[in-house]
């Protein structure tokens, strides 16, 4: 468990940074689509890839081309549903194999939450997830729901989160992004930094140190990342040292 240490300015001839996307780069919103990308993370996004020598890289539970809606014009390297969806450099972005069980769950799904329901569900193709960040008092159903839809579904797993319940496939991890980045250019030969602050991040970190890397935890709860920081200001910060900045985000 990360015991809070701030963690060490990025080193650009070293290192390969791996950002998490929501509660990492941008603050949460009642609903997925209402976050709010400033300007200014953009410009500092463009300016920490050419600092690393474009061994930057976006690995979310988001889809790639959310992303790229949210970061527009920049078009970084990204794993989006959790290394379901994957795009490196250069070329357009491929995607595994979804499990049929994953039609399963969501035609379950469509019986037991409608148009008007409290609890709002976000379709990924190949992840389905029930948000409750507007209605917290329907945590425990969202739970319910979730695990009832993926009843005698082997293929697939319930994954808890930030006001959500995540329904995906059981070999789809943020790990697996990581590695296969780390394969390619420029990322290769680096040493690679995972930073995220829920449950879906941790496997991304463990696979950060155990390529000599380290993981950053944004917030609070129990982590396997070696260093911490509070909130996405702190991240933006942080960044601003690796992009040479002169003066505080």
């Amino acid at each position: 468990m990360t015991d809070g240490k701030a963690p060490p300015p990025l080193d650009p001839a070293r290192n390969a940074l791996f950002l998490d996307f929501d509660g990492s780069l941008v603050d949460f919103a009642p609903t997925p689509d209402r976050i709010v990308v400033r300007p200014e993370t953009i410009a500092l996004l463009e300016e920490v890839r050419r600092r690393l020598g474009g061994a930057l890289a976006i690995v979310t539970g988001r889809r790639i081309a959310d992303i790229d809606h949210h970061l527009a014009p920049i078009r970084l390297p990204v794993s989006g549903v959790h290394g379901l969806e994957f795009r490196a450099e250069s070329g357009d972005a491929t995607a595994g194999t979804i499990s049929d069980e994953v039609e399963v769950a969501r035609r379950r799904l469509a019986v037991d939450i409608g148009p008007s329901d409290p609890i709002f569900v976000e379709d990924k193709g190949g992840a389905l997830v029930l948000h409750f960040r507007a209605n917290p008092d329907q945590r425990a159903r969202a739970e319910t729901v979730a695990r009832q839809v993926t009843a005698g579904l082997e293929t697939l797993r319930v994954v808890g989160g930030h006001s959500i319940f995540e329904i995906r496939q059981q070999d789809v991890t943020k790990a697996d992004a990581v590695r296969r980045f780390m394969r390619l250019a420029p990322f290769s030969g680096r040493l690679p930094v995972f930073v995220g602050d829920d449950f879906t991040d941790e496997d991304g970190m463990r696979a950060a140190t155990a390529e000599g890397g380290f993981g950053v935890r944004i917030g609070p709860g129990k982590s396997a990342a070696e260093f911490r920081l509070p909130d996405t200001l702190a991240v933006h910060a942080w960044l601003s040292l690796a992009a040479g900045a002169t003066r505080g985000f």
